[in-house]
């Protein structure tokens, strides 16, 4: 996923459109770094409601959670589209950027098919979100907050 965000990125059209929306980001970092550390602090507070240890292997997982995050976000809900709508129209190459985010969970991540059609809309949330806000950190955001939802803990650590 990472190789498809560098490469969509590559297109000086794609930077414009990451600047355009990260603005608010770009304009007022505080809040979101307000609201990053809430996000923590929510996180802290659901694996301490859940009896679970906060170790560095739960903090890098947090990191690692963001980080695909951000990866994800800027291929799927910015670059892929963007590529796309020079063949397509803007919906049709939403909803193939989203079979495409689906798809790569499904193959890289062994998910069954009904987790990945949850993918897809979630997606599809996430491309509305994009839409009605222009502001892709919120978007980022908002994923690393549902992903942790969805996977709390790194895989060696479920079974604990």
């Amino acid at each position: 996923m990472t190789a498809i965000a560098l490469i969509c990125m590559l297109s000086s059209q794609s930077i414009t459109n990451l600047n355009s929306n990260s603005l608010d980001f770009l304009l007022r970092p505080e809040i979101y770094a307000i609201a990053s550390g809430f996000i923590v602090l929510f996180f802290v507070f659901y694996l301490f409601l859940r009896k679970r240890t906060i170790d560095l292997s739960q903090a890098l997982w947090i990191g690692y959670l963001f980080g695909i995050s951000v990866v994800e976000e800027v291929a799927f809900r910015l670059a892929v589209p963007l590529l796309l709508a020079g063949i397509t129209s803007n919906l049709f190459a939403i909803l193939i950027s989203n079979l495409l985010f689906a798809g790569l969970h499904y193959f890289t991540l062994r998910w069954k098919l009904i987790p990945c059609l949850f993918t897809f809309l979630g997606g599809l949330g996430f491309a509305r979100l994009l839409d009605n806000s222009e502001n892709i950190v919120l978007v980022i955001l908002v994923h690393w907050f549902v992903t942790f939802l969805n996977t709390p803990v790194p895989p060696n650590s479920r079974n604990n």
